[in-house]
Parts: C-alpha cells; structure tokens; sequence
C-alpha cells in the first residue's frame, strides 16, 4: 500500500508540474489506504505543497511586473479565503465529506475538462482591471481551495484574464503564487488540527518532490495536452465511481 501511495504522490507532483490534477492521483490513492476522507484531504494538500511553492518560484520572473500592493492585496485574499475553506473542512463532518467527494469530484473534473474554453473566453472578455472583483473572485477560489481545490488553478486563471489586462505569462505566474499561499496555510491548519496522516504523508511528501522535479524536466519534452488527456480520462472514471459507491 505504501509503495502505491507514493507513486500516486510522484504522478501527483509530475502531472500537477505538466498539466495539473494532481488531487485526482494522490487522494484517491490516500482513501484507498483505508484513510478517513478529511485526513485523506488534508494528506493529500501535504504531498502536493512542494510542487504549488516550486511553481511559484519557477515564476517568480513573470510576477516581477505586478505592483507590489496588488501582490499584497491578492495574497491577504488568497490567505483570508483559504482561512475560512480549512476551517470549515476542519468542522465537516466525515459522514458529510463523505457524501460531498462525489460532487466535488464532479466540479473539479467539469472545469479541468473545460479549461482550455474557460481561459480562452476569459481572455476575450479581459480588459478595464477592476480590483474589487479580483480581490472578492480570489477570496471565493481561495475558500474553495482551502476545503478541497482540485481545479481552483483553472478558476484562478479564468478570474484573472477576465477581470484584468494581464497577459496569460503573467496571469499564470500570479496563480502560482497565490496557490502557495492558499496552500501553504491550509497545511499549516491542517497540522494545527491534526488532520494529517504522517506516517503516509511525509513519504509521499519526498515522493511529490521527486515527481514535482522531474515532471519540470519533462514539461518540454512531453506532451502537456496528451498528459491533460489522460489526466481526464482517469478523472471522469474516478468522479463516476464515486458516484456509483455512493448509490450502492
């Protein structure tokens, strides 16, 4: 079991530094080692963490053009919703969680597969920047982040190029430093409450690095769409499992 948990963090790291859903490969994997769902949630953000700060860090360049009080501004959103989101998992209920994965699976699969659409419209409709609705749409992505976030990096870019006259580099490189934060909170509170799975979670920890560093290497050589693809069938199977255990 534990040789299976950390090939999905690997995978996990790899496919979240080549095309993201890295959520649908280690969680999963974490309920399939018999780990209660909300401990499996929060086991889960700790095995990706290294892989949202190093996609921060390989973008540090792009965000060097973003004012400094719009950086602040989105962070404190990033912090402030991620706040809320971890709480609210941390007063879910198991049993509730539970009956909630199938559709939070569901979401998180319906905007993977509409990405590509989402960023493309988004880009059409970019234009006046207007900072209330990027700091209030930041703090909504980041709740949801807080409690699950699959998905929330394609929400992230949708808001941005909507709402903002920034360029996809840019946008992309905003992301990523929002996602640490969200992230890197969220597995600060998730420490705090004890609702991690350490005996799991720190060797799929070392894994996520691994498959984080070696997913930035192959990010030029492989096919990110083909890799997205695959990413979407495995997905929509897992979403229509749940759904099916659900039922039984």
């Amino acid at each position: 079991m534990l040789l299976i948990l950390l090939l999905a963090a690997a995978l996990g790291g790899a496919a979240n530094a080549l095309a993201g859903g890295g959520t649908f490969l280690v969680f999963p994997a974490l309920l399939l080692a018999a780990v209660a769902p909300i401990k499996a949630n929060a086991t889960a953000s700790l095995a990706l963490l290294p892989g949202a700060v190093a996609s921060a860090w390989v973008y540090r360049d792009a965000v060097r053009g973003i004012s400094k009080s719009f950086l602040i501004a989105m962070s404190v959103a990033s912090l402030a919703g991620s706040l809320v989101g971890s709480m609210l998992l941390m007063n879910t209920s198991n049993n509730t969680f539970s009956r909630l994965v199938p559709w939070l699976l569901l979401m998180a699969a319906a905007v993977f597969t509409a990405a590509p659409w989402l960023r493309k419209a988004a880009a059409k409709l970019g234009g006046h920047q207007s900072l209330a609705l990027l700091v209030a749409g930041q703090f909504a992505v980041a709740g949801y982040g807080g409690y699950f976030g699959a998905g929330m990096g394609v929400l992230m870019m949708a808001l941005y190029l909507a709402a903002s006259e920034m360029d996809v580099h840019t946008a992309a490189g905003l992301r990523t430093v929002c996602a640490a934060v969200i992230n890197v909170l969220a597995v600060c509170i998730f420490a705090w409450k004890g609702a991690m799975d350490y005996k799991d979670g720190l060797p799929m920890l070392l894994a996520g690095i691994a498959g984080g560093y070696w997913g930035a290497l192959a990010v030029k050589k492989l096919n990110a769409e083909g890799v997205r693809r695959g990413i979407l069938i495995y997905a929509w199977g897992l979403t229509a499992w749940f759904f099916v255990r659900m039922l039984i």
